[in-house]
């Protein structure tokens, strides 16, 4: 699923009963699953046992394009006994403007019911604009209607507490001997920025390049699967991973764990890793980045620079303006120097570089407000907001920020809840 954006507003159909109404649209793609979602608890003492929902929907005129393509909604009913309902609620792609469809559930045994749904619109496997109208979710009278006057308040819980405690990933984790350095100033690494980031085992060749540009301290974790594996394999692992970290000549204010667990590969526990390289960085500040980000050079003299001429607060994230290149680099390709040869390679003809994921998902870093970065060289706020949104950033180490949400694995909406447990936290 990728990160589009999903336009609201108000839209008027030519028919006899429809004016206007608020309306949900967005674009959809044949490769791409267009999703977005709305999570509804149920507060224990109401015992619902069924609802009915209905939807109406538009379409340009298209075809499905892929085997399994749909649009519609799909609602995820958890119940009281633990089970799982999937209820489809899907249009065809020949139907008539603002078709109007509907459907029930019901529990199927007397002692279960409802302790949330969650409604998901979509479309996947089409291609063209889609509308949604009207979504209406309503609950089927029971005896807890029946003994009073009920509103959405009455139903629906608040939202849960913190996440944070409630789900443990058992890990094994071992530390790396990081080189000494002659004349390194040990009591200097509190006013440092460090590098926070990690990786699998078999990405490891990318380090080489993403911290050749990096003069400060890194907190790396890196990610050995046991599943399926023997233990001296495991071994093996362990000290080629300790070759390669010599290799990279890391500052010594820098810290390497290495994290094995019973997962697979597939399972990995990235905002796990994430954590514990926050929890081990030992400087003031943290640049958290993915593994193949590389920072341009001279960034920590930037950075520092811009703390003595503006004042900041302890919750300030300082937001990286990230690129990427159009086409895979040459050994012989540097990275861009300063600024102005950036935007050279930014803004010529043949453009070498572009935006960070502006083709594939333009949500992820769209606030940040390129064209603004381009004509200045000071420190700008960003005041808008956006749940895609999911930059790199600067923060300084302590307390009151938030950790990543552990009960994500693999790839997808990782780094993004993060963000926005942020900014909901001023």
């Amino acid at each position: 699923m990728d990160h589009t954006r999903w336009e609201t507003g108000i839209k008027c159909f030519n028919q006899k009963q429809t004016l206007c109404s608020k309306v949900l649209s967005t674009s959809c793609k044949p490769d791409r699953i267009r999703a977005i979602y709305q999570h509804v608890a149920i507060k224990k003492e109401v015992k619902l046992q069924g609802f009915n929902f209905s939807l109406q929907a538009a379409s340009d005129p298209f075809d499905s394009q892929v085997s399994g393509a749909t649009f519609g909604a799909y609602i995820l009913v958890k119940l009281s006994s633990g089970r799982y309902n999937t209820v489809r609620l899907e249009f065809s792609t020949d139907m008539p403007p603002m078709t109007l469809k509907s459907t029930d559930f019901q529990t199927t045994k007397d002692d279960e019911s409802i302790i949330s749904m969650t409604v998901m619109l979509l479309c996947f496997g089409v291609s063209g604009n889609i509308v949604f109208a009207n979504v209406m979710l309503l609950p089927k009278p029971s005896a807890f209607f029946q003994e009073r006057k009920v509103t959405s308040v009455d139903l629906i819980d608040s939202c849960p507490g913190s996440h944070q405690t409630s789900y443990k990933f058992r890990v094994k984790k071992d530390h790396i001997v990081i080189p000494k350095k002659q004349g390194h100033n040990t009591n200097s690494k509190q006013k440092d920025v460090t590098l926070v980031t990690q990786i699998s085992m078999d990405r490891m060749g990318v380090l080489q390049r993403s911290l050749s540009s990096w003069e400060g301290p890194v907190s790396l974790v890196i990610y050995i699967p046991w599943k399926g594996q023997k233990e001296n394999n495991i071994e093996w692992q362990r000290l080629y991973i300790q070759k390669k970290v010599n290799e990279l000549s890391l500052h010594p204010g820098s810290s390497v764990t290495v994290v094995s667990s019973l997962a697979s590969l597939e399972d990995y526990p990235i905002n796990t890793l994430r954590n514990i390289a926050i929890k081990q960085a030992q400087s003031k500040y943290l640049l958290l980045t993915d593994a193949d980000f590389q920072t341009s050079p001279g960034f920590k003299e930037r950075f520092f620079a811009v703390l003595k001429q503006y004042s900041f607060n302890q919750k300030t994230a300082f937001i990286v303006p990230a690129f990427e290149y159009l086409e895979q680099p040459q050994k012989q390709d540097g990275i861009p120097e300063s600024k102005y040869e950036l935007l050279q390679l930014l803004h010529r003809e043949d453009a070498f570089i572009q935006p960070f994921r502006i083709s594939e998902s333009s949500e992820s870093h769209r606030l940040t407000d390129y064209w603004k970065w381009y004509r200045t060289d000071k420190p700008y706020k960003v005041h808008t907001f956006s749940d895609k949104f999911e930059p790199y950033i600067v923060l300084e180490k302590n307390d009151k920020h938030p950790l990543y949400d552990e009960r994500f694995f693999g790839y997808g909406m990782n780094k993004v809840t993060h963000i926005t447990e942020l900014y909901l936290k001023g």
